[in-house]
Parts: structure tokens; sequence; C-alpha cells
């Protein structure tokens, strides 16, 4: 099978940015296809139940196909989607996740709103690798060697301008040595004119709306600023109360929110040098820090109390990784004493999965709304907001 030709009708895309298509009951995948397309591709890896192809020519091409402005695209592992023009891009992703959410979760969604932003130079955070040459660039696409960039044309001009400017020198990360120390990899994030690098300082500091945050840049922080600002005003519009639960507090982008609506914000967070730039965001005395993994910390809480779940939180929100909330934290969920449920995500295959499972205990989805952080890839984020099967309305604090 591998090295076969094929002639294949790319039908959608898949949640990475690979065009699916299918070829005697098998699912293909095709990096850099679009759906609608006829095209002349070539088996690269049979796994089980799938292939892998790679596009020898296009027989017919989509009315979205595009030039990509990046001259490494395709070598570099970032974009995925650059050859699709943006709208058409929108249109993928929306009936990508509406698929995945009714196959996975059992949800039928009629409309499903999508906020976006710049295609281009939206990017402030990145990840750098040493190449070879001694240059500064990506991990390439399917290879473990890192691609020299000549620019990044999805940063903001300031981090694309430094980029561009460190790798017209020969061997430019042999100079950046001797201020960041020796690693391969580092972040560089800014924002406006200011630029910071892992390994010249260990913070940066970023403005989202009203409130400007400290973070520690070898930890994960928000890489598209503008989008960031509008999830997190979207996320805590309306809400006020008692005590919010931030269960994935990190270094407190929601919890600095909640901190002007509720008396009390309660930050669970596993990484405790985030967790200690969350005590600087969030106002003193409005914030409490359990430097452990929600299930830990959940799990105390059922031992608070008899009856469900123990303490009561007139509003939850959980961040959690690509993985999704564990089975653990899904179950503690569905019984847990909270006003309302924020769940925001990077994932749609893992949130159709426990939204499918928490709506299975009673609990309603009142809203889902797309947020394109990552323009050029298929990824995705997704703000949800679930009602619990009761009404809880105490502000009783832990």
């Amino acid at each position: 099978m591998v090295g076969e030709k094929l002639v294949l009708d790319v039908e959608k895309l898949a949640s990475g940015g690979d065009g699916i298509a299918f070829s005697g009951g098998q699912v293909v995948f095709v990096p850099y296809s679009i759906p609608g397309e006829k095209i002349n591709a070539r088996v690269v890896l049979q796994g089980k139940g799938y292939l892998r192809a790679e596009i020898l020519s296009v027989l017919e091409p989509a009315a979205s196909r595009i030039r990509p402005p990046c001259p490494v695209f395709g070598s570099c592992g970032g974009c995925k989607l650059q050859h699709i023009d943006y709208p058409a891009q929108l249109t993928f992703k929306v009936a990508s996740i509406k698929e995945t959410f009714e196959r996975i979760g059992g949800f039928v969604l009629d409309e499903l709103p999508v906020e976006s932003g710049s295609p281009y130079a939206y990017r402030n955070r990145i990840q750098l690798h040493e190449t070879r040459d001694g240059g500064l660039g990506f991990m390439g696409e399917g290879s473990e060697l890192a691609i020299r960039a000549p620019g990044c044309p999805i940063t903001v001009p300031t981090l694309d301008q430094w980029l561009r400017k460190q790798n017209r020198k020969a061997r430019p990360y042999k100079e950046l040595r001797s201020r960041i120390g020796d690693r391969d990899r580092f972040v560089v994030f800014a924002q406006g004119e200011e630029l910071f690098i892992e390994g010249e300082t260990a913070k940066a500091s970023a403005r989202i709306g009203s409130l400007t945050y400290s973070f520690p840049l070898a930890h994960f922080f928000q890489s598209n600023l503008a989008m960031a600002e509008r999830l997190v005003d979207r996320a805590v519009a309306g809400l006020s109360g008692g005590t919010a639960l931030d269960l994935y507090s990190g270094a407190g982008l929601f919890a600095a929110r909640l901190a002007s609506s509720f008396d009390q914000v309660i930050c669970v967070e596993s990484d405790a040098v985030s967790l200690e730039a969350a005590r600087g965001n969030v106002p003193p005395g409005k914030g409490r820090f359990h430097p452990q993994d929600g299930e830990t910390w959940t799990g105390a809480q059922g031992k608070k109390a008899e009856g469900l779940g123990g303490t009561r939180f007139d509003w939850a929100f959980v961040d959690p990784p690509r993985e999704g909330l564990s089975p653990k934290m899904r179950t503690w969920l569905k019984t847990a004493l909270l006003g309302g449920l924020t769940y925001v995500s990077c994932d749609h295959a893992t949130l159709a999965r426990d939204l499918g499972e928490l709506r299975g205990a009673g609990w309603r989805l009142d809203s889902l709304v797309l947020f394109d952080f990552y323009p050029q890839t298929g990824r995705i984020e997704a703000l949800a907001r679930l009602l619990p099967p009761y009404a809880v309305r105490s502000k009783e604090a832990v």
C-alpha cells in the first residue's frame, strides 16, 4: 500500500488541518489539500484503519486555494493552512467542529458563532530552536530538525522584525548563547515594542484589556493577546457572586478578572511557578491559592462535607490541557455544587466528550462560541457555558 498512487476527492478538513479523503473504505489524511479538490496522491504511511498520503498534483483545485506568503510553509511544522484563504479556513473549521460534536458528544449545532481577528501578525509568543547551521527557527514538519526561519508572518511585527534581523547573521545562536545560556530552545514574547527573551529574563508582562499580567516566560501564557482579551471579556460577562473557582488557573488570566465581580477567587494550579505569578496578578485579599492538581484538590473537597461534592461555589472555570478533563474531574463536576461552569478548550474532540458526559448528568449547554486564536493552523479555541441541573445560589466560601 505504501507508495501506491491514488486519485482522491477531498471531502473535509481534520482537526489538525489535513484534508480527509476516502479510498477502499479507509480514511486518507492528505496534508495541504482542501475540501472539494480532486488530487493525485501517493500513500506514505499505512496505519491501523487509516492512510497518510502526499499530494503529487492537484487535478481540480479549490477556489479557496491561494499562494502561501511564507517561504518555508510546508517545511516548517507550524502553519498548516496558508494555502487556504482565510474565510474558507473558518468555514472548514466550523464544519469540522460541528461534525465532531455530533459524532462524539451527540450535539446537533445549527449555529456555531466564531470570533476571528487578524489572519496574520497576531502571535505574541513563539518558541525558537537552534538550527544545525547555528540559526534560529521552528521544528520542521514531520522532522526532529529545526528549519531556519527568515521571519514569521503570523507573529506580531516586533517579533517578526527581530527574527529577521537575527537570521541575517551567519550564526545568530552563537551570539545569543552568551546572553541566554546554553539551551537548544527558548521562548520569545513581544507586545507593542517590548520584547522578552527567555534566559535574558525569567518573566515578562502583558497587557490584556485593563489589566497587566506578569508571568514566567518558560511557562504557558496566551500567545494571541488580542483574541485573549475578547475571550476573557466573553467568559466573565454577566458573572458575579461570592466565590469563584478557577481549576486550571495558570498565571491568573481569568482569576484576575473574576476578582472584580466575586468576593473571592479560588485558584488551583499544579504548576507552582505559574501559581506564584497568579498571586501577583490577582488583587491582594481576593484570591486563595492551592499549588496542586485539580484531581487532588477536588478529591479533598469531597471529604469536607457529605452530599453533592461538599463546598458550594457560585461559578467554576476550567481551562484544561488538550487531553481535556480527566475521568476524576468529570465525576466531581457532575455532582459538585456549582452555580454554573465555564469551559475553555483548545481541543474540540475532548470538549465534545466532556460536555456530552456532563449533559448526561443533567447539565445544560447554555452557549458555545469559537475563537480563532491560531489562523493558518487547524487549531481553534472554544468557550462553553453550562448550567447545572439544580440552582446554586450560596455565597459560601471555602
